[in-house]
């Protein structure tokens, strides 16, 4: 059974299998949910050349040039692995999370038919816009990139260790794009239930030729039962992406301390007059990151506020006035969202992801970008000052030779 849901989902399918956050024996079956071909010796092969792939080019890179590796490059390779290990040990919850959206919509296709609620999900060919803008601006970036600061690429191995190991990262895109596209869906299923709850009558009253009391019931039991489903399935969504959500927060916010500190201390790196490029490049990455973890974090918001909006309409009855079956089924669903409203989108347990965490980062970038001023003089940072000026005039002279 082929959705938009489906087809939009293969273009996250292939590069999550490329990246490696995904088994590329996980195929789409019949039935139209996710399976694990464990008996494909293809899948087996493609599965280890693309880890001795990536392992390769992580070797590369650390010794391409013999040079002492700066502390940048050392934190994205880390953030590169454990994004993938993560992934990978929790790829089990992520497949459960993809075949709990297809099943969902499996039991929720009925209903939207019968009450003609409108269509909420993005269109393929929004999605294809969105990947299509998204892959222009990662290839123009690197183009740019490669304009201002040259690079030998003598053969394949080096063009894909540069597509992977350089600024801009595509492990960042791929995280971004596979979490804004998964939240987005959460977010419009939520919608289209809060939409179920609008087309009953006012005060939950029979009308005649129109709604029975039997009617009503279904309805608002359907609606229940499949707000809770819905719940479970974000929490299989926490629990799959957790862990690189944590990973991906937790190191984009070093980038940004550290591009601040190097936009403050420019003199320092640049020299008394640097070039106009050297200010726009760490700002161009300190907007892309800022992007990027407002994305993933603005359609959060967009699911918690969709998640409890129904509360309002619960509260608007009367529950005195209404019939006893009616009357249960609203506080079952009440107590229902209060227990599911202690499963939130969370870092893997160690953040919310919400709007205080805007707040949270922001207080935490000036409170690091303070300390890290003040300890400007400590021997640590004069010699990550020094290993950085050396590391910049490295890439610098490239352009000259």
């Amino acid at each position: 059974m082929t959705t938009v849901f489906h087809l939009t989902l293969r273009p996250i399918l292939i590069l999550s299998k490329c990246i490696g956050l995904i088994d590329v024996s996980y195929t789409v079956e019949s039935t139209g949910l996710l399976h694990r071909n464990r008996n494909s010796k293809i899948c087996t092969f493609l599965e280890i050349a693309r880890m001795i792939v990536l392992l390769l080019c992580t070797y590369t890179y650390f010794y391409q040039s013999h040079q002492e590796l700066h502390i940048l490059q050392i934190i994205y390779v880390v953030k590169f692995w454990f994004i993938i290990v993560a992934a990978r040990m929790s790829s089990v919850w992520t497949i459960k999370f993809i075949n709990g959206i297809i099943e969902f919509d499996l039991k929720i296709t009925q209903l939207s038919t019968k009450l003609m609620t409108p269509h909420r999900s993005w269109t393929k060919k929004r999605w294809k816009t969105v990947f299509i803008s998204l892959c222009a601006y990662f290839i123009g970036f690197k183009l740019i990139l490669l304009y201002f600061w040259p690079m030998q690429i003598k053969n394949i191995a080096l063009m894909t260790n540069h597509a992977i190991f350089t600024i801009p990262y595509v492990m960042d895109y791929v995280v971004t794009i596979s979490s804004c596209f998964f939240l987005q869906n959460l977010y419009v299923r939520f919608q289209t239930l809060n939409d179920f709850w609008k087309c009953l009558p006012a005060d939950l009253v029979d009308v005649p030729g129109q709604w029975t009391h039997i009617e009503i019931m279904d309805l608002m039991e359907n609606t229940r039962l499949l707000h809770s489903e819905l719940c479970d399935v974000l929490k299989m969504f926490t629990l799959g992406y957790g862990p690189l959500l944590l990973g991906f927060f937790t190191s984009s916010y070093i980038s940004l301390l550290l591009s601040i500190y190097f936009i403050i201390n420019k003199e320092t790196f640049f020299g008394p007059s640097p070039k106009l490029w050297d200010l726009i490049f760490p700002l161009m990455v300190h907007v892309q990151i800022i992007t990027f973890l407002m994305s993933i974090i603005v359609f959060v918001s967009f699911i918690n506020e969709k998640r409890m909006e129904i509360i309002s309409y619960l509260r608007l009855y009367r529950i005195s006035n209404l019939h006893l079956d009616k009357k249960r089924q609203i506080k079952m669903f009440m107590n229902q969202i209060f227990v599911c409203d202690s499963d939130r989108i969370s870092g893997f347990g160690f953040f919310n992801i919400n709007l205080n965490l805007v707040t949270t980062m922001l207080v935490l970038l000036i409170s690091g970008t303070i300390t890290l001023l003040q300890i400007k003089d400590h021997p640590m940072i004069l010699k990550f000052n020094n290993d950085t000026k050396s590391f910049l005039k490295k890439i610098y002279a490239t352009k000259f030779n």
